[in-house]
């Protein structure tokens, strides 16, 4: 999970003040420092992390809640808007004229997953913009054209043409799409080295191609360091945005986040994970929504209906149907959509609750697993028990444990679809955080 150390914790903080039958001073008094050890074990600054427990140890304190709702619920509620103040609070546009090719900057320090990202955003853009193209204009590290055409495929183009100056190969890969009326273009640069003034200095160049957004890679594992990382970038060339990489498993995730939303520079999108897919746009109000708990059925449904626009199985589930057959098509999609953990812990009440432990190898074992059932098993997996179970294992090559862990898994992924399907549950779990009307 992203940041998973830093919701847990939250959480945790959550849980005990809801918990509580009164809540006086001292509760909130615990409540505020529970925050404040969160906050600072993720690396938030200091100065903004006293800041954010004096205001939310004084609006607990004062406000009044509002008809129907607890100070408990009120305390979740403040905090929930104190996290979303600190990250930006709305999330940022992204602008594209839909009669132009736009043309996007990346540019980012060295390591910063600059190359990787370009195509992760290509490939985003082009689920839902058209035509995307890149152009491969890092003459320091000439293996970075190979690099995006190995994680893009066939289906978007690269261009790149032998030549020192970065500023020709972009001139004519622009030039290039503009014919063939693309409607994005990605130029991948240089990755700049903070020591290194001379690629730096080859940033005011990059100004004369006028491209319509400049985003900024940042490393998400760098911290409070971003703060200066995005200053020193935005004095070169005019960042539009910002996307934070690495988010999967970076301890100082929420001090990048915090320290990039704080330089003023907009956070559009951000990296969970190495999958080419593992990219989302940026809702500090969802963000913090699922550090809290609280799910994001949003994002869900569209990493869902995407990965199985193809399939019926989600007009199936929406008329309550899910039985092992189901589930069989279900494994079988679901690498489109990203691992069952991620999207497990964007729904509410789910989130930091059920633990999964699947890989691909395994999916591929549990389809021949379920191929070694009855059609009757298949629709009514509550007569799989004793002798049935040892049939279907030794029907597939397995153990009857591993039967077992499939049939949990099954009623896990079912509990998600019931999820999804409970708009209602969602929208009244969201009202008691303050999120929506």
């Amino acid at each position: 999970m992203v940041l998973e150390k830093l919701g847990s914790s939250l959480r945790n903080a959550v849980s005990r003040i809801m918990g509580k039958s009164v809540i006086d001073e001292a509760a909130v008094n615990e409540f505020v420092r529970e925050v404040q050890r969160s906050l600072i074990e993720a690396d938030v600054d200091v100065k903004l992390v006293l800041e954010i427990s004096r205001r939310i140890k004084e609006r607990a304190l004062k406000e009044s809640p509002p008809p129907g709702f607890s100070r408990r619920d009120l305390a979740v509620k403040i905090l929930y808007e104190e996290l979303t103040n600190l990250l930006g609070r709305k999330p940022a546009e992204i602008p594209m004229e839909s009669k132009k090719t736009n043309v996007i900057l990346m540019v980012g320090i060295e390591g910063s997953g600059k190359t990787t990202t370009v195509a992760k955003l290509a490939l985003w853009l082009s689920k839902r913009f058209g035509k995307v193209g890149i152009i491969s204009a890092d003459v320091v590290r000439p293996a970075s054209k190979l690099q995006i055409e190995q994680l893009v495929g066939p289906d978007i183009p690269v261009f790149s043409k032998e030549s020192r100056d970065p500023v020709e190969i972009m001139r004519e890969g622009i030039e290039f799409f503009k014919r063939e009326r693309y409607n994005f273009v990605i130029i991948d640069t240089a990755g700049r080295h903070k020591d290194e003034s001379s690629l730096m200095k080859e940033l005011d160049a990059y100004r004369e191609i006028g491209p319509d957004l400049v985003i900024l890679t940042i490393d998400g594992t760098i911290g409070q360091a971003a703060y200066a990382q995005a200053r020193a970038f935005a004095e070169r060339v005019p960042v539009g945005g910002v996307i934070v990489t690495k988010l999967d498993g970076a301890a100082k995730g929420g001090g990048a986040l915090s320290a990039v939303a704080a330089s003023g520079a907009p956070i559009l999108f951000i990296c969970t994970g190495e999958r080419v897919d593992d990219i989302e746009r940026f809702d500090p109000e969802r963000f913090v929504s699922r550090l809290l708990g609280g799910g994001d059925i949003i994002e869900l449904a569209m990493r869902i209906e995407e990965a199985f626009k193809e399939s019926k199985l989600m007009e199936r589930m929406s008329r309550g149907k899910f039985d092992l057959e189901d589930f069989r098509e279900y494994i079988q999609q679901l690498g489109r959509a990203g691992p069952m953990e991620k999207l497990l812990e964007m729904v509410p009440g789910v989130s930091g609750r059920v633990q999964l432990d699947i890989n691909s190898r395994e999916m591929m074992r549990w389809v021949a697993i379920i191929n070694s059932m009855t059609p009757e098993e298949r629709r009514d997996p509550s007569l799989i028990r004793g002798s049935r179970i040892e049939r279907i294992a030794r029907g597939s090559g397995v153990t009857a444990k591993e039967v077992r862990k499939l049939l949990k898994s099954y009623h896990q992924a079912k509990k998600l679809m019931e999820s999804m399907s409970s708009e209602s549950k969602a929208r009244r779990l969201f009202r008691r955080m303050g999120i929506g009307g």
